[in-house]
């Protein structure tokens, strides 16, 4: 991974690494799915794809921080933040893509607590993709939900049992911090609240029976009451945001995060690439893309 600036504007650039030989493959994965999900605040945004040394590079949108590193589990508004990863869900799910790698690592933290799903490298198509590759076994191994193991088909309630392992970490990693370090969220919600709250989703996600987790869209509406917003998926008339608006300084992050500590750790070092097989260890906390994408 590399951090770059391009027309003016902070990107991130991805490169299918040679140390992988289904790097490449992944990389395309990724793009095409991206390409199908659209414009959307809470998944990445694509800016586009060239090949350089024979080596294909995605451009993606940046942000500082990923959801993986201590302070930011700590500091952010985990509500927020975990409704707009359940947002982007139910963007995929109804498109019939199922991301199959969700964790925190895979989640970036833009202003405004704003969610960023990245990395589709090990994505599939419940109905394009071939029963060879929706069936494969893949992801970290320790979130694989039960089915995976015994050799299911992917199904949204795949990512289901990634979301609510994903929880569960993070809300551990809430414990571990000081009481002086313990979040506020923006709006006065108590700590404690939130969090039973959200030990009562990771219980319902990871159940071993598929069929009893929660949808994205179920979630989704019980965050957002939660967190006293308006109920809604997205506004319809969605736009690509252009680099010129992208490169736009953003405002202070409102939780008082340190920007040079928790930078997306591109500082012109690659990271390595893609993502099949397991992802246990692949990538530093930091070592994330996004840019500022909004509808």
């Amino acid at each position: 991974m590399y951090k770059a600036h391009l027309l003016g504007a902070t990107v991130a650039v991805k490169q299918a690494t040679a140390r992988k030989k289904t790097s490449g493959e992944a990389l395309l994965r990724e793009i095409r799915y991206l390409r199908m999900a659209g414009p959307h605040p809470n998944i990445v945004q694509p800016y586009g794809a060239f090949y350089e040394r024979g080596k294909l590079h995605l451009v993606m949108e940046y942000a500082r921080h990923c959801l993986r590193a201590d302070r930011v589990a700590r500091q952010a508004d985990l509500i927020l933040v975990l409704a707009g990863v359940t947002r982007a869900l139910v963007r995929l799910h109804r498109i019939g893509i199922v991301h199959r790698d969700l964790k925190a690592r895979n989640v970036l933290v833009a202003s405004d607590n704003r969610a960023l799903l990245i990395d589709f490298g090990l994505a599939c198509h419940v109905t394009e993709d071939s029963a060879e590759w929706i069936g494969r076994t893949v992801g970290t191994k320790k979130y694989r939900p039960p089915e995976m193991r015994d050799g299911k088909l992917a199904q949204p309630a795949t990512d289901m049992y990634c979301f609510g392992l994903m929880i569960e970490k993070l809300l551990r990693q809430r414990e571990r911090g000081s009481y002086e370090s313990s979040p506020r969220s923006d709006t006065g919600r108590a700590e404690k609240r939130d969090c039973r709250l959200l030990h009562e989703v990771a219980s319902q996600c990871t159940c071993r029976d598929p069929e009893l987790r929660p949808s994205a869209w179920s979630l989704l509406v019980r965050l957002q009451r939660h967190a006293g917003e308006d109920i809604g998926r997205c506004s319809d008339q969605r736009q690509r945001v252009s680099l010129a608006a992208a490169s736009q300084p953003s405002a202070p992050a409102a939780d008082g995060w340190d920007e040079r500590s928790h930078s997306n750790s591109r500082r012109k070092r690659r990271r390595g690439g893609d993502g099949d097989g397991e992802a246990d260890g692949r990538r530093d906390d930091g070592a994330r893309a996004g840019s500022k994408s909004s509808e």
